[in-house]
């Protein structure tokens, strides 16, 4: 069993409270060999049974007190029942208080769980964009372009991937300045002798964003638009461009 079924299994709080059988104990026992840490949860988890029995405790009333007093001197049979019923009352009150920590403690173990699990999915989807970003690259029909800045902006570039087989292209824009929190980076393609849209260029500058493939294109040029695009290019802001 791993770790994680383990904990959902609800052995562990079992064993906390003293109310797994001899098999179970087992069980728990030989998790604390592989996961020491186990062993400090419920060591955990029963000074917060002590605790919350310790602050909700509620006193007998002294006239219970001296009730009982009286009849265990009296030493008859129906005093011991009353003593027996009253302390089980009062183990009744500690034990649901246990219980209610218990439940409480698994809830929080449930959603840290909850919140592990995505965290690793969202791990995992990252390295799968990974493996396919690099399969990508590698890909004997993919072709590195480099956009090469223009007069209006000297020092900008980016890598343009475009690959015709799989209809795919990315771009990676290395060389391109951050802009103002109002302009983004657009892409266009000379289609035709039109210029198409060819995607927005995210405004964190992240490498490997993907890139709307077109297979007619002539040229890749990439301008300053405002946030969220335009729909036609401000050519009077070209930044780089790339014949294909």
């Amino acid at each position: 069993m791993d770790k994680e079924t383990f904990l959902e299994s609800g052995l562990l709080e079992q064993y906390a409270l003293g109310i797994a059988d001899p098999a179970e104990e087992q069980v728990v026992e030989q998790m604390f060999n592989s996961h020491p840490e186990l062993r400090q949860e419920v060591e955990d988890m029963r000074r917060a049974i002590e605790q919350y029995a310790l602050q909700h405790a509620i006193p007998p009333p002294p006239a219970v007190k001296t009730k009982i007093q009286q009849e265990i001197e009296r030493k008859t049979a129906a005093p011991q029942q009353i003593a027996t019923s009253g302390a089980i009352s009062w183990l009744n009150v500690v034990v649901i208080g246990a219980l209610v920590v218990l439940c409480t403690l698994t809830a929080l173990r449930m959603r840290s769980l909850q919140a592990e699990n995505k965290n690793l999915q969202g791990q995992l989807v990252t390295c799968e964009s990974r493996e396919k970003i690099v399969a990508f690259l590698k890909d004997p029909q993919t072709q590195p372009m480099l956009l090469q800045g223009t007069a209006y902006a000297p020092q900008a570039a980016a890598l343009v991937y475009w690959n015709e087989e799989m209809h795919t292209a990315m771009i990676n824009p290395f060389k391109l300045s951050p802009l103002n929190r109002n302009q983004q980076y657009q892409i266009w393609a000379d289609v035709d002798g039109k210029m198409v849209n060819a995607g927005l260029i995210s405004t964190q500058l992240e490498k490997h964003q993907s890139l709307k493939y077109l297979p007619n294109a002539k040229s890749l040029n990439i301008t300053i638009e405002p946030l969220g695009g335009s729909q036609a290019p401000t050519v009077s802001r070209l930044v780089a461009n790339h014949a294909i």
